[in-house]
C-alpha cells in the first residue's frame, strides 16, 4: 500500500492505493479515499499511543486486501503528531537482508526504466555524471521493483522534497540526460550554466516530449491530451530556477576522480584514433608531427572518395588525425 495525492478543484486529496498485476502489467487502484486531511483518521486514545480509525481498515479489507495493522500505521506516520513522532520509533520496514549477486541484480533491474534510475541515482549521490548507471546494479534501485507507475511517482515525489532549490535545475538537467546533447564538452558534465542556454532549453523540451510519449515508461499507451501531470513539475523546476554559477555545483563531487575519468576517456579516444591510422602507441610516441602528417597523407590518398575510397572512412581518418595532432600539442601538459 501507499498514499497517493491528487489535486481536485484546487484542493490536494489523499488516497490509499495499491499496486496490482493485470495482463502482465503493473497497475494501481484506490483502496480508500482519505480526502484532504489524512490526520482525521488518526486516533489518540491518550498517553504516547495512537491507532488508525477502524473504518479505514474495514473498508480496505472489504475490497479483498489483507490489511497489516503495522503497515497501515507506517503509512500514516508522516501525518502523526510531531510530539509523538519524537517519542515513538519510526515504524519503517527493514530492507531485506538478502545479498544478491551482481548478475542477479542485473536481471532483477533489467526492466526498470532509465529515467527512474537517473532520478534515484541523483537523489542518492547528487552528481551529473551517471556514466556507470547501466554498468553497475545499485541495490537501492530495488525499491522500484514491483511498483506501478503511480506508486513510483508518489515515492520519488516525496524523495524530491529533500532537494534544495539550488539543485532543482541541475536535477532536471541530469535526469533528462541533457549532457548527451553536448558530446565532448566538459562544461556539459561540470558546468551546465556555461553552455548555450537556448540549446539546453531545446534539449530539455525534446527529451520531455520523448518521455511523455514513451510507452515503456508508462507501461501502456502514452497519455493523450498533452503533458502528463507527473511531468509538469519538471517544467516548473527547470524554467523557474537557474543553474548555480559555479563549477562545484554537485554534492560529493570528487575532482580527483573526475580528473581520472577525463584521463580514461582521453586514453580511449587516443587508442581509437591510433587504430584508424594503423599506428601502435609506441610508434606514435616516437613520431614527430611531420611524420604523423606523412602517414595521414598516405592513407588519405588511399581512402579519398575521388580515388575510389569510402567517404565515411575518409572522414573517420581525418577526425582521427586531428585527434592525434591535438594530442601531440598537449603531450607536455598531460604528462
Amino acid at each position: 500500500m501507499y498514499i497517493s495525492k491528487k489535486e481536485i478543484n484546487g484542493v490536494v486529496n489523499y488516497f490509499i492505493c495499491e499496486t496490482y498485476a493485470e495482463g502482465g502489467k503493473l497497475k494501481s487502484r484506490v483502496l480508500f479515499e482519505l480526502g484532504p486531511d489524512p490526520k482525521k483518521y488518526i486516533i489518540y486514545p491518550g498517553g504516547n499511543s495512537f491507532y488508525i480509525d477502524e473504518t479505514v481498515e474495514l473498508s480496505i479489507a472489504s475490497k479483498g486486501y489483507n490489511v497489516d495493522t503495522f503497515e497501515l500505521e507506517a503509512l500514516f506516520w508522516p501525518y502523526l503528531d510531531p510530539r509523538l513522532k519524537r517519542i515513538l520509533k519510526d515504524p519503517v520496514r527493514k530492507a531485506s537482508s538478502k545479498r544478491y549477486k551482481r548478475e542477479e541484480l542485473f536481471q532483477m533491474q533489467s526492466e526498470i526504466h532509465i529515467f527512474d534510475k537517473r532520478r534515484l541515482h541523483f537523489l542518492r549521490f547528487g552528481v551529473i555524471n551517471q556514466d556507470e548507471i547501466n554498468t553497475y546494479p545499485y541495490r537501492f534501485f530495488n525499491r522500484l521493483l514491483g511498483k506501478s507507475r503511480d506508486e513510483i511517482e508518489c515515492m520519488i515525489d516525496e524523495a524530491e522534497k529533500a532537494l534544495k532549490r539550488s539543485e532543482l535545475k541541475i536535477y532536471v538537467y541530469t535526469i533528462f540526460n541533457l549532457k548527451s546533447h553536448f558530446p565532448n564538452m566538459m562544461d556539459a558534465l561540470v558546468a551546465p550554466f556555461a553552455l548555450d542556454q537556448d540549446k539546453v532549453d531545446d534539449a530539455f523540451l525534446e527529451e520531455l516530449c520523448r518521455l511523455n510519449n514513451d510507452k515503456e515508461f508508462w507501461g501502456e499507451d502514452p497519455p493523450k491530451g498533452g503533458l502528463h501531470s507527473y511531468l509538469k513539475k519538471y517544467v516548473i523546476m527547470y524554467f523557474d530556477n537557474e543553474f548555480p554559477k559555479s563549477r562545484r555545483v554537485m554534492r560529493g563531487f570528487d575532482w580527483r576522480e573526475f580528473k581520472q575519468y577525463l584521463l580514461r576517456k582521453r586514453e580511449v579516444a587516443l587508442k581509437e584514433a591510433l587504430k584508424v591510422l594503423k599506428i601502435s602507441e609506441d610508434e606514435y610516441r616516437k613520431m614527430t608531427k611531420r611524420q604523423l602528417r606523412k602517414k595521414f597523407r598516405r592513407l588519405a590518398h588511399q581512402y579519398h572518395p575521388d580515388k575510389g575510397g569510402s567517404e565515411e572512412k575518409f572522414i573517420q581518418l581525418s577526425e582521427a588525425y586531428q585527434r592525434l595532432l591535438e594530442e601531440k600539442k598537449k603531450e607536455k601538459i598531460w604528462r
